[in-house]
């Protein structure tokens, strides 16, 4: 009969299972708190227009005022949840594992483990599994979830308790072409534009014809804008010198509703799927290179979710219980806060001469020597 292989003992795989629960439950506890303070904060600075809002639905309704500032409070802001666990689950993350830790070494559980011969590697390695599995979810949250609340997350505090984003004025935006377009408001609920205008351009930037609109809306298979009561004029010897207008019924672009939303809101961007930023990065325009950021950038902001917890856990992972977990906590923080920020603004600035996705990255190739350094000198 073959020798079964090398098993972990029940006792550490005890180990391995109440560590790992403590992590999920002290994040999960840790995240409840900052979110419930967040919007605790919001509902405050901002009372007034939800109780506007609320007292206009409840008289327009005939419900009571305070189940209907509930629910608009809840309408607002319980989306809110999936968008703020993608943005701090590094840094909950550092914090969970700090308390965790620290919890073990006021029960002196590590001088236990230590006193077991098992090194302190293995506390290291259950949490950023956990933590392994939360950035996993991450993903699975902007990939899945975030798309379809997103236009509900992109509301303003003056659309409380409507369905979506409201209309917002076009300034002047460049397509692929380079033409410019303006209209007055859009509706990204319809996909209407209304005033519209646009000044075509040749190779030089300088305008051949002005295309105008009394409204616009976007023909999904056709890639264009439907125009209603269209009218183009080219521009002969000067702005004032405008020829005969001529009836247009369609005008082809990449400026999309959605890349016009990309664009009004780089938050709106980073909360699509990658089957929707690769779209929009195949429509080309400016915002290609920004967009191809925003995918690289989601890969890359998951690895450092990763990567910056497993710098900063050796800080607590002391072997004395004598040392002041208070000093340890102080360092881990200011490692582990300015490298979290610094990366994020890292991976969103257009570095010079790098391509895109090389700029996303260089944060990840810079930490990842760090962390291992840090956990292989780990004494234990």
């Amino acid at each position: 009969m073959a020798a079964a292989g090398p098993q972990l003992s029940p006792d550490v795989s005890l180990l391995d299972r109440h560590i790992f629960v403590r992590y999920l439950v002290n994040f999960w506890l840790l995240f409840g708190i900052l979110f419930v303070f967040a919007i605790s904060i919001d509902v405050v600075v901002q009372f007034d227009r939800f109780a506007e809002a609320a007292r206009r639905v409840a008289e327009e309704d005939g419900r009571s005022f305070v189940v209907v500032l509930i629910q608009g409070i809840l309408d607002f802001h319980a989306p809110r949840v999936f968008q703020f666990f993608a943005f701090m689950t590094g840094l909950v993350g550092i914090a969970a594992a700090g308390f965790t830790i620290v919890q073990m070494h006021r029960s002196r559980e590590l001088v236990a483990i230590m006193a077991a011969g098992i090194p302190l590697h293995r506390v290291a390695a259950v949490i950023l599994t956990a933590q392994f599995g939360l950035v996993i979810l991450q993903l699975v949250d902007q990939e899945f979830v975030l798309p379809r609340v997103a236009s509900r997350l992109m509301r303003e505090h003056r659309s409380i308790l409507a369905p979506g984003i409201r209309t917002f004025e076009i300034p002047l935006m460049r397509d692929s072409d380079g033409d410019l377009m303006y209209a007055s408001s859009f509706d990204p609920r319809t996909g209407e534009l209304d005033s519209l205008l646009v000044l075509r351009r040749d190779d030089s930037g300088t305008a051949v014809s002005r295309l105008v609109a009394g409204s616009a809306v976007w023909n999904e298979a056709d890639e264009c804008w439907v125009l209603e009561d269209g009218r183009e004029m080219d521009i002969v010897g000067g702005e004032d010198e405008i020829a005969a207008r001529r009836e247009v019924e369609t005008w082809s672009t990449d400026l999309s509703p959605r890349m016009l939303l990309a664009r009004y809101s780089l938050n709106f961007a980073q909360m699509l799927s990658l089957s929707q930023l690769r779209d929009l990065r195949e429509q080309g325009g400016a915002a290609s290179a920004r967009i191809e950021r925003t995918i690289f950038g989601r890969f890359s902001g998951a690895l450092v979710n990763l990567i910056v917890p497993a710098i900063v856990i050796p800080f607590f992972l002391i072997r004395s219980p004598g040392q002041g977990m208070l000093v340890q906590s102080l360092k881990a923080a200011a490692t582990g806060i300015p490298l979290l920020v610094g990366t994020l603004v890292a991976m969103t600035l257009a570095i010079p001469g790098l391509p895109p996705g090389v700029g996303a990255f260089i944060p990840v190739a810079l930490l990842l020597p760090v962390a291992t350094a840090r956990l292989v000198y780990l004494r234990s």
